[in-house]
């Protein structure tokens, strides 16, 4: 497969500086440069050993550019970077809600892709979606595989509008989890442990868990019904979950964020 070696990111935000980072974990010989106008993350970036540069390069060089920049931010960044409607290469957006059809509109190319990744890409262990347009080239579609698979698992869509949907699923993924995390590590503050220890044990649950479903494909709930036995203590937990409908309040969580996602797409 095709190995992109020169890489252009636009954005250093959380999204944008844990891609940097989990190139330059996997492939310490790839040319990374960063674009970010806010000093203190450029500095942050100089700091990690990145190139970090103000503004766009006069010259488009790299393989790929990935923009990760607020949505509401792109039409003013593409009026005021002319040049990027030259560049020959693939362009890679993981801005929530910006459509392949708005993104052809403005950039001028159809060698994009929309890519939903998520906070763990910084350490190798994310999870990506993507989807590509219809014209783009198979080489490029090979050098974005390649390059999301160095951060990750990868899934790709064809139907577009999943991607609104893996927003909310794939990109929040991390929040959520760390939502319930931070309510467990409460609990076990207000039930005597220390601040040190229960984040200690949340955090190896989390792992260990997330390890056993791995190890045993098996669906969350079968896990979940082997832990509880009968009148026990954890399925009284799970029986007051399920009367304050947890899992129907997750969902439509998951729902509404999806909804914000297509909303900040028609804003831009």
């Amino acid at each position: 497969m095709t190995t992109a070696t020169n890489i252009l990111i636009v954005g250093a935000g959380h999204m944008g500086s844990a891609i940097a980072r989990g190139l330059k974990q996997s492939s310490p010989s790839m040319a990374i440069i960063v674009v970010e106008p806010n000093p203190d993350r450029r500095a942050e970036m100089i700091s990690a050993g990145f190139i970090a540069e103000e503004g766009m390069p006069t010259s488009l060089a790299s393989e790929i550019i990935i923009l990760s920049i607020p949505p509401q931010a792109f039409p003013s960044f593409s009026e005021a970077n002319p040049h990027i409607k030259q560049y020959p290469g693939m362009i890679v957006s993981v801005m929530a809600g910006i459509t392949l059809s708005e993104l052809k509109d403005r950039l001028k190319t159809p060698q994009l892709s929309r890519a939903i990744p998520n906070l763990p890409c910084a350490i190798n262990e994310g999870m990506t979606v993507l989807t590509f347009t219809p014209q783009a080239t198979k080489k490029n579609i090979d050098l974005v595989r390649d390059l999301f698979t160095k951060l990750g698992d990868l899934f790709i869509v064809n139907d577009e509008p999943l991607i609104d949907s893996a927003t909310a699923l794939v990109g929040g993924g991390p929040a959520y989890v760390s939502y319930f995390a931070a309510a467990l590590v409460e609990y076990a503050i207000s039930a005597g442990f220390d601040k040190t220890t229960a984040t200690s044990v949340t955090n190896t649950l989390f792992r260990g868990t997330s390890i056993l479903l791995t190890a045993n494909s098996e669906p969350p709930m079968s896990l979940c019904e082997r832990v509880m036995t009968p009148e026990g203590t954890t399925q009284r937990a799970i029986h007051f979950f399920n009367e304050k409908q947890i899992r129907n309040i997750i969902i439509d969580g998951l729902k509404h964020a999806c909804t914000r996602s297509r909303k900040l797409g028609r804003r831009a």
